[in-house]
C-alpha cells in the first residue's frame, strides 16, 4: 500500500471500478436466471421468481453488462498504454480472465463439460469467495500493486470469511437446494456450523496478521475492531441455529473489515 498516488491513478481506479461492477452485475443476472426454480423455494420474493422482472429483461441486462465490462477492460488497456510505462495492464487482464473462468465453471451445467461448481459441495462456496478476492486484486492492479503482500492478506481474509458466509447460507437454504450437493446436506447442520465458526475465526486472524507482521501500524487496529466484534458475535447465532442471522453478521464483519483495512491503507499513504 505504500507509495500510492491516488490522484495520479484516479482514471485507472475509475475504469477498474466500472469494469468489475459491470462484470458482477452480469454474473448476478446469469446466476439468478439459472436459479429461478431454487429461488422459488428459498427466496420467492426476489425479482425473477416473483415475476417483477421478466426473464427476457434479465437476459438482456446480463449480456449488456458483460459487454460493458469487456469495453471497460479495453479502456483499461488503452489508458495504461498511454500513461504508464511497461505492461501494467497485464495484471488487470489476467485477473479479469480468472474471474470469467470462475463464472463459467461455477455456472456451466451441460455438454460437453459439466463442472457446475455451485452444485458441488464446498467448491461452489470457494468459487464465490474466490471472486471476492479477485475483486480486491483487480483493484490492486489498478494502482500497480497486485503483488503487494498486504493486499493478498486482505484478499485471503475476505475469501475465508465469504466462504464461511456462503456455507452458512447453504444451511439456511437447505430445503430448496434440491439440485445440488451442499455441505449441510452431506455432513449435517451441527458439523457445518462448527466449520463456519472455524472459518470465521481463521478470517479474523488473517485480518489481524498484517498488524502482527507490522505491515500496518499496530495503533490502527482499532479500525478493524468492528469487524472482529461482528465475527465473534456470529457464534451465538450459530449455536442457536439461526443461520440467516449468522450469515448477515458475517457479511457485516466482512464489510467492516474491508473498510477498516482500506482506511488503514489510505491513512498510511496520506
Amino acid at each position: 500500500m505504500m507509495g500510492v498516488d491516488y490522484q495520479e491513478n484516479i482514471v485507472s481506479l475509475a475504469l477498474h471500478s466500472f469494469c468489475i461492477a459491470a462484470f458482477i452485475a452480469s454474473w448476478f443476472s446469469i446466476n439468478d436466471l439459472l436459479d429461478i426454480e431454487v429461488d422459488r423455494i428459498n427466496h420467492p420474493g426476489r425479482p425473477l421468481p416473483s415475476e417483477n422482472i421478466s426473464k427476457e429483461s434479465a437476459e438482456k441486462y446480463g449480456r449488456r453488462m458483460m459487454i460493458l465490462s469487456g469495453v471497460g477492460l479495453i479502456a483499461i488497456i488503452l489508458n495504461d498504454e498511454k500513461g504508464i510505462e511497461g505492461l501494467a495492464w497485464v495484471d488487470s487482464v489476467i485477473v479479469w480472465l480468472m474471474a470469467l473462468l470462475l463464472m463459467i465453471i461455477y455456472e456451466l451445467d451441460g455438454k460437453p463439460f459439466n463442472p457446475s461448481l455451485k452444485k458441488r459441495m464446498f467448491w461452489g462456496n470457494l468459487t464465490i469467495a474466490g471472486t471476492i478476492s479477485i475483486t480486491i486484486l483487480f483493484g490492486a492492479a489498478a494502482i500497480d500493486h497486485a503483488t503487494n503482500p498486504l493486499l493478498w492478506l486482505v484478499a485471503a481474509s475476505a475469501m475465508v470469511l465469504t466462504t464461511a458466509r456462503e456455507i452458512c447460507m447453504d444451511s439456511n437454504d437447505r430445503f430448496g437446494d434440491f439440485d445440488r450437493t451442499t455441505l449441510p446436506r452431506v455432513i449435517g447442520l451441527q458439523k457445518t456450523r462448527k466449520t463456519v465458526w472455524i472459518l470465521a475465526v481463521a478470517a479474523a486472524l488473517l485480518m489481524l496478521l498484517p498488524f502482527a507482521l507490522r505491515l500496518i501500524p499496530s495503533n490502527m487496529i482499532l479500525l478493524i475492531l468492528p469487524a472482529i466484534v461482528c465475527i465473534i458475535s456470529s457464534k451465538p447465532f450459530l449455536t442457536r441455529g439461526y443461520d440467516a442471522e449468522a450469515a448477515e453478521v458475517l457479511r457485516a464483519g466482512m464489510v467492516f473489515g474491508l473498510v477498516g483495512l482500506a482506511l488503514c491503507g489510505m491513512i498510511i499513504n496520506s
